[in-house]
């Protein structure tokens, strides 16, 4: 605002002398009071600056190419909101499921689910370490989301309607890595692993309903609510939509993705 050319540049006003940026200053009025504090810091900004007879040009300071890219955004906003970057996770991508429930799953092998356990040690004071569900045993992650009682109820409710009582679900890798039951069968493996994920997403749902809102633990309601949930997000994450009626997959979705895995309808 002080200076005598409205239109005069940045190198108009700056210059380098012994690698020391210098001001070249055309003042209608001397500055004064809080102008002349602000212009005592801007001469401390600028005074490693080296100007380049190039043209001016944007730069992504955040990426060390300099060159934005929405994928590079999209890894810095996961970062921060989910603690975890694309390129770190653990897991390969299951299309049949959304985002959220990827990256919880990312979480859970990551271990850094906030089950009482985890939060004790990172210094949180709580009034028991022990699981909200059974009450008997420590709250790890695995135990929560596998070993509980309650949840092993919705595991063998989930293994009857799969079809799948040969299947031995006891740690997280046999629910989050493993793909006993399909390893032959590309389609049925990832249909399997998405509804396994899932089964986890809603298990941790209705513990944190159970503690945060008193809810009642039902494995009748939590089963229907898998059903419902891995259908209508499996289905509509097709490249074109599953060709079986909603009564089929409730009946037994194993011997479907069996038939199926030739099908293209899926792929």
């Amino acid at each position: 605002m002080l200076d005598s050319n409205k239109d005069a540049t940045v190198s108009d006003r700056i210059s380098n002398i012994n690698s020391t940026s210098v001001g070249n200053r055309n003042w209608s009025r001397p500055p004064s009071g809080r102008a002349l504090d602000e212009l005592t810091k801007l001469n401390n900004l600028i005074s490693s600056v080296n100007l380049s007879a190039h043209p001016d040009s944007w730069k992504f300071t955040l990426d060390p190419s300099g060159i934005f890219t929405t994928s590079t955004m999209s890894n810095m906003i996961n970062s921060l909101k989910y603690g975890i970057h694309s390129k770190n996770l653990s897991l390969p991508l299951n299309k049949f499921v959304p985002q959220k429930v990827f990256i919880f799953s990312c979480r859970v092998i990551q271990q850094k689910i906030p089950v009482r356990c985890e939060l004790n040690k990172k210094g949180i004071d709580l009034h028991t370490i022990l699981c909200p569900l059974c009450d008997q045993h420590i709250e790890t992650i695995e135990h929560v989301l596998v070993n509980c009682h309650k949840a092993t109820l919705i595991w063998g409710l989930l293994l009857d309607w799969w079809n799948q009582n040969n299947t031995l679900i006891s740690n997280i890798n046999d629910v989050i890595i493993s793909d006993q039951g399909f390893s032959h069968n590309s389609i049925g493996s990832s249909i399997w692993q998405a509804t396994k994920w899932i089964t986890c997403y809603i298990i941790w749902k209705h513990r944190n309903l159970n503690v945060f809102t008193s809810k009642e633990w039902n494995p009748v309601m939590i089963i229907s609510e898998i059903q419902m949930q891995s259908y209508c997000w499996i289905s509509s994450r097709s490249r074109k939509k599953i060709p079986i009626a909603w009564h089929q997959w409730l009946i037994n979705p194993s011997s479907y993705v069996t038939s199926s895995s030739n099908r293209t309808g899926i792929g």
